[in-house]
């Protein structure tokens, strides 16, 4: 069977250099398409993309010359999730990813921050970092499970969930959050959740034993301080990044508790400074007496097919807040700027 015929470009969300998305992407109607895959990776026609907190983060704040040392470019894609179908697969993927087949999931890391983004019409990926769309699921659905399913089960990793364990879910109507209410119930934990008024019901429906709006009692940490002082929580699993959340939490957190944190809304360099005071900083000299992780994804097509058959299964449900014309990215990026969000914030890229 001859190979399908590829264009010679393709339309891409490309950047340059730094700064939030509306200052620097650009829709792209002449990037160039890349070359047949070569050993087991993917070349990928794209359906729906999924927009990633952390990808605006680094857009602003990780320089052009350190994707440039990355990747040899100057000019880059944007995002790292996806759903499509495989174009063409390398001599040595697995058989099961062959032409035609429906995938989804997440670029590793080097990629992403080397600006071989998936918010185009085509990319490659290795094969180890995809798995199959089950028929039941949407394209929309299986764009945004990748990137913040993993990350959940990353985050309850860290942690011994059992029937009735107290947990604080920081950022919970968000697509980390909703993948990690989820999950956490699904062990029994006591589940309290932070959103915000809009999102509350949502939260409830996921399965929230307790809703906090982080708005209406602010200082957030104040209000834990008074409210669970008598009860405090074994774990906290924060998808904001919320410093003050950790520097406070010896009112709220049990002495032998766990905060673990996702977010990086203060930018990459600030946050892994601050995952290392964290973690590293003797109480003696300021730290915070209780346990600290900071952790990150690195994408597995074995976890992402476990996700996958858990919704087929109706034992996940991906919260899809809006889907957006591969044209409109930029207003799809204002949405999730909003930071008011529930679930996933979805780019339809083209029809495949």
């Amino acid at each position: 069977m001859a190979e399908p015929t590829l264009p010679e470009s393709q339309r891409a969300w490309t950047f340059s250099t730094w700064g939030l998305p509306r200052e620097i992407l650009t829709l792209n109607s002449n990037y160039v398409v890349p070359p047949p895959p070569a050993k087991a990776d993917l070349l990928i026609r794209v359906s729906h993309v999924s927009l990633n907190p952390g990808c605006y983060v680094t857009m602003a704040t990780i320089p052009p010359f350190v994707r440039r040392i990355i990747s040899g470019n100057t000019t880059y894609v944007a995002e790292g999730e996806f759903a499509g179908v495989i174009q063409l697969a390398g001599p040595a993927a697995p058989p099961h990813f062959k032409p035609g087949a429906r995938v989804f999931g997440c670029l590793p890391v080097p990629k992403l921050i080397g600006g071989a983004g998936t918010l185009a019409e085509y990319f490659v990926i290795p094969a180890e970092s995809v798995a199959l769309v089950p028929p039941s699921i949407s394209w929309e659905v299986a764009a945004g499970l990748a990137g913040g399913g993993q990350t959940a089960i990353n985050m309850l990793l860290e942690a011994d969930l059992r029937p009735g364990t107290r947990v604080l879910l920081n950022g919970a109507s968000g697509g980390v959050g909703t993948m990690a209410l989820q999950l956490a119930k699904a062990k029994g934990a006591f589940v309290v959740a932070t959103c915000s008024t809009a999102t509350a019901e949502l939260v409830k429906s996921l399965g929230a034993d307790e809703v906090v709006d982080y708005r209406a009692n602010a200082p957030l940490p104040a209000f834990l301080a008074k409210k669970y002082a008598a009860q405090p929580f074994e774990y906290i699993f924060d998808t904001i990044g919320t410093q003050e959340l950790f520097t406070h939490c010896p009112q709220y957190l049990r002495p032998d508790g766990l905060l673990v944190n996702v977010g990086n809304f203060e930018g990459p360099i600030i946050t892994v400074w601050r995952a290392a005071l964290n973690t590293y900083l003797p109480r003696i000299f300021g730290g915070v007496p209780r346990r600290y992780a900071m952790i990150s994804t690195t994408p597995n097509g074995e976890k992402a097919a476990g996700l996958a058959k858990m919704v087929h299964e109706g034992r996940l449900r991906v919260v899809v807040d809006e889907v957006f014309d591969f044209e409109d990215a930029l207003e799809a990026y204002d949405r999730m700027l909003a930071r008011n969000a529930k679930g996933k914030i979805i780019v339809k890229v083209q029809d495949v």
